[in-house]
């Protein structure tokens, strides 16, 4: 990894924004995959579990704990232990946001942690999971993401969180603000209950039209749609939906 290392993003043990280091990780576990947030890193490895590093002050390395890794303060990420997702649980993919992780487990649930500020994490309230205080990863329940419905993939934003479902439809939910959620309003979702699960439409995406991918930003998301044209919505601030406007 290589940029900004103020909070040990890069896993380097050290804070300044040096020459490319290769990361170490517990045993002869080698990478599978990454996901970056905005201060922190994560990564799944080749026997599918997951580690992060870097920034930690929302729980979102799912620690349970506040302490950074890879910061040369706090522990290495060679160190650090594998996060606990549940007993028998492993993880197919990852997304990262400023404060947040969300992972998509081996059985299509979705599970996140770290802040919980702006419903975020799905749990329909804003308690913090993995910092220590609240609940762990491990005991949490999956996101409730409707009546029959899984996850095939997922990107989060600054504050928000979008998840591509099994019948291709589009699911987001966190800080609603620009209309970055999709449902034509500025209102959170996933912070209160009853705001998630049944309750959470789907975002129309057009007359018959699905998904075949997402991608979060910082204030927008966009998704490709199944006749290969592309849509953004939220923020459109210095032209990032592509609209002219």
């Amino acid at each position: 990894c290589w940029g900004n290392n103020d909070a040990g993003q890069l896993g380097s043990a050290a804070t300044a924004s040096l020459a490319v280091t290769p990361i170490a990780v517990d045993g002869s576990k080698t990478f599978a995959s990454l996901a970056a947030g905005a201060n922190h890193t994560c990564a799944i490895l080749d026997d599918a579990s997951v580690i992060c590093w870097g920034a930690n002050d929302y729980g979102q390395l799912g620690q349970d704990s506040l302490d950074a890794v890879g910061d040369g303060v706090g522990a290495s990420v060679a160190s650090t232990p594998v996060i606990n997702l549940g007993a028998g649980r492993t993880a197919l993919a990852l997304a990262a946001g400023d404060a947040h992780t969300c992972a998509i487990l081996d059985d299509y649930s979705v599970k996140c942690w770290g802040s919980a500020g702006n419903g975020r994490l799905g749990t329909n309230d804003t308690v913090d999971v993995g910092d220590g205080s609240g609940p762990t990863v491990a005991s949490l329940a999956a996101v409730n993401l409707g009546t029959g419905r899984s996850a095939r993939a997922i990107t989060a934003g600054a504050a928000h969180t979008c998840v591509l479902l099994d019948d291709s439809t589009v699911k987001c939910w966190g800080n609603g603000a620009d209309g970055r959620l999709g449902y034509g309003n500025s209102n959170n979702q996933g912070d209160s209950a009853g705001e998630m699960g049944d309750a959470l439409p789907a975002v129309s995406l057009g007359s018959g039209r699905t998904a075949l991918a997402i991608s979060a930003g910082a204030l927008h998301s966009c998704a490709v749609l199944d006749n290969a044209t592309l849509k953004c919505w939220g923020s459109g601030a210095n032209g990032r939906r592509g609209s002219d406007s």
